[in-house]
């Protein structure tokens, strides 16, 4: 850390030399170039102080100092992007706020930093946090998604951008001459040797590793007409292998790829899977033959890869010159694919001092930077140092940019991904939302509507319970207006006016004999007999009529208040003689012309009168209309009960009816508010969705 400080600044001040700065690579490169010749210049700007501003520091030697060991901490422990910091450094350069020897100077000391990275530190883990960061969250959102999908409608779109995310492969093709070291630096990439590096070529196949949680192989043949092109006759053991695959385990590989078997001539190409780290994000690495390969299909075979890949790796051996074979092919191999980024790689770096390799490394950019090629990264590692334990074989810096590479953010792919992923994922909860809006718009609507039901089936429970309460009232008040005592007393007063009318007519009768010289007793007699009989029976017809007047006019007010009562007076004749003969009524005669006839003898007025009211107070005469009314009301009463009887038995049914569906409607009405709530929670939760996917 003090050797940066060295090398810019004369003058150190004592610094916290734990101290990581973690920012933005842009404002990290402007602090990086401060020294101690521009700090006056740089102090000056208001855009350097408002930086400093933005960090906490202060616009002091002291600060800037701190900042930049803070810096030089966070590339050792990968905690910033190098290659980011190098490309704004460039940028400075290129605007001429620094020089291009202060440039080179900060170049090779930030590469030389590699030599104290930690060799067993895990790159992956903290160079692709944007691209994993991304799709964890939107792969919570999916989920979320299909968990409130429970109609399922929309589940397979979201699971279908999840899988499409999932299947997102990026290509990286290592190309080169033949022993440019491109299975060395593979094995070293992917941490084991499985791939041979002797002197005579054993990959000159077309190798391409993808990830399987369980190791195997898979060799692919030459068909025949390929063969027949390559000039090449298989024997017969291997015909039946010829345009075929072949799954074998990663154990037999040689026995199909070395140079010393028969069959390794009709192999076309590899497919090797491994569970391996720099695999398991879909990286897929094509370790194509030399690109002075003599077998021009394979060649073809090769470019058809190439046009397929995200990113070029060119391999050459740093201790020769780059060829203009190196050239051509890269111009060619970029010409013709959607490859955007290039990688020199100088292998064998463990045979050059790190002054030569810088020296290389210039030579090569230059030399392509005639040729066109710009923006070019380089990068120069030795496997043998890496296997060896070096700390300073290049490897984990090379493979921390290929993890930059993919899963950072200056990753078109990677971004165009996420966002195809976001924008699907976004389509699908907006139209998720609209569906619950939609449903809730109806939900609400009916909600309405089921209220309104429930409350016009309460009013109509009432208006029966109402009913049924009014008709019992209405009758009772209508049959207490029925007055059988008035009805009674009215009876006896016609009795009594009948007891002196009788008396009378008597009397009179029993005069006009005697003026006669008449007795004719059996003429009294009949004329008290029918007298009574007749005088009775009319005062009891008077008294029917006036209970039925009653009763119509309860009848008519009943059927006025209650029209399907349907109440009928009884309209057939009433036989009086008959009732009384029902009634087991029978009025003694006798006694009373008797009792008439020794009054007239004694010339006893009163007694005539007394014998008759005597006779009116039996019983069965005092009584009478009181017990015809008292049966006209009860055989009234009887009908009234037997229509209201089935008039409640309609009402209660209707009741019945009216509180089933009341109860039914109840029960939808709890389900649906049930339902209604969930919407509402799920219309928000899908608002939460959607602010996170804006979020992400």
């Amino acid at each position: 850390m003090c050797e940066f400080l060295d090398q810019f600044w004369k003058h150190k001040l004592f610094l916290d030399k734990e101290k990581v700065i973690i920012a933005d690579e842009r404002i990290l490169a402007v602090l990086v170039c401060a020294d101690e010749e521009n700090f006056d210049r740089f102090i000056a700007l208001s855009e350097f102080r408002q930086i400093l501003h933005s960090l906490g520091l202060r616009a002091d030697v002291f600060s800037i100092q701190s900042a930049q060991i803070g810096i030089i901490n966070a590339l050792k422990n990968a905690k910033i992007s190098k290659q980011k910091l190098l490309k704004n450094i460039k940028l400075i350069k290129d605007e001429n706020i620094i020089s291009n020897e202060k440039f080179i100077k900060l170049e090779n000391f930030i590469n030389n930093l590699s030599q104290e990275l930690n060799f067993n530190h895990q790159t992956s883990e903290s160079k692709h946090d944007f691209f994993h960061d991304k799709i964890e969250k939107l792969n919570e959102i999916s989920k979320i998604i299909t968990d409130l999908d429970k109609d399922g409608f929309f589940t397979q779109r979201a699971q279908n951008a999840t899988q499409k995310i999932k299947e997102l492969k990026f290509n990286v093709a290592l190309t080169g001459v033949i022993n440019s070291g491109k299975s060395s630096l593979l094995n070293a990439l992917l941490g084991e040797k499985l791939l041979g590096t002797s002197n005579v070529p054993e990959t000159v196949n077309l190798t391409i590793l993808k990830h399987a949680k369980e190791p195997y192989a898979n060799v692919n043949f030459w068909n025949e007409e390929e063969l027949k092109q390559l000039e090449i006759t298989p024997d017969n053991e291997h015909l039946n292998l010829v345009g075929s695959s072949k799954k074998i385990k990663k154990e037999e590989l040689k026995n199909y790829t070395s140079a010393k078997t028969k069959i390794s001539q009709t192999v076309k190409s590899v497919e090797l899977y491994e569970n391996l780290e720099l695999l398991r994000d879909n990286i897929c690495i094509i370790d194509t033959p030399g690109i002075d390969d003599a077998v021009f299909l394979r060649e073809e075979l090769v470019r058809r890869f190439m046009s397929e890949c995200d990113l070029m790796v060119h391999l050459m051996n740093a201790s020769q010159s780059t060829t203009q074979k190196d050239v051509e092919f890269i111009k060619n191999s970029l010409k013709n694919s959607h490859i955007v980024c290039l990688v020199v790689v100088l292998t064998h770096a463990d045979l050059l001092s790190q002054k030569e390799l810088s020296e290389v490394i210039e030579y090569t950019k230059k030399s392509m930077e005639k040729e066109g090629l710009r923006d070019v990264e380089f990068f120069s590692v030795s496997s043998k140092r890496y296997f060896e334990g070096k700390d300073d074989s290049g490897v984990s810096e090379f493979k921390e940019y290929l993890y930059e590479t993919f899963f950072g953010e200056d990753n078109d792919k990677s971004k165009l991904s996420i966002n195809a992923y976001k924008m699907e994922l976004g389509a699908v909860a907006d139209e998720f939302l609209r569906q619950c809006k939609t449903q809730l718009l109806t939900l609400n609507g009916s909600n309405l509507e089921l209220n309104k039901n429930l409350n016009d089936i309460k009013e109509q429970k009432l208006a029966l319970q109402n009913e049924i309460k009014n008709i019992n009232e209405t009758v009772k008040f209508e049959l207490d207006k029925i007055d059988v005592d008035s009805l009674n007393s009215q009876f006896l007063l016609t009795l009594k006016g009948l007891a002196n009318t009788i008396k009378d007519k008597v009397i009179n009768e029993n005069a006009y004999q005697k003026r006669q010289g008449k007795s004719d007793e059996k003429r009294i007699n009949y004329i008290i007999q029918s007298a009574l009989n007749d005088g009775i029976l009319n005062a009891a017809r008077l008294s029917r009529n006036e209970i039925l007047r009653q009763i119509t006019s309860c009848t008519d007010t009943l059927n006025l208040n209650f029209n399907d009562l349907n109440i009928k007076v009884d309209s057939k004749i009433f036989n009086i003689g008959e009732y009384l003969s029902k009634q087991n009524i029978v009025f003694d005669y006798v006694k009373i012309c008797t009792d008439i006839s020794k009054s007239l003898k004694q010339k006893d007025q009163s007694g005539v009168l007394s014998a008759l009211d005597e006779f009116l107070k039996d019983k069965n005469i005092i009584n009478f209309a009181k017990n015809l009314a008292i049966f006209e009301r009860e055989k009234f009463q009887a009908q009234l009960d037997e229509n209201l009887k089935t008039k409640q038995e309609k009402l209660s049914q209707n009741e019945k009816i009216l509180s089933l569906e009341l109860k039914n409607l109840n029960k939808t009405s709890e389900e649906f508010n049930e339902k209604l709530n969930q919407t509402i929670k799920l219309e928000a939760e899908l608002e939460g969705i959607m602010k996170r996917l804006k979020d992400a």
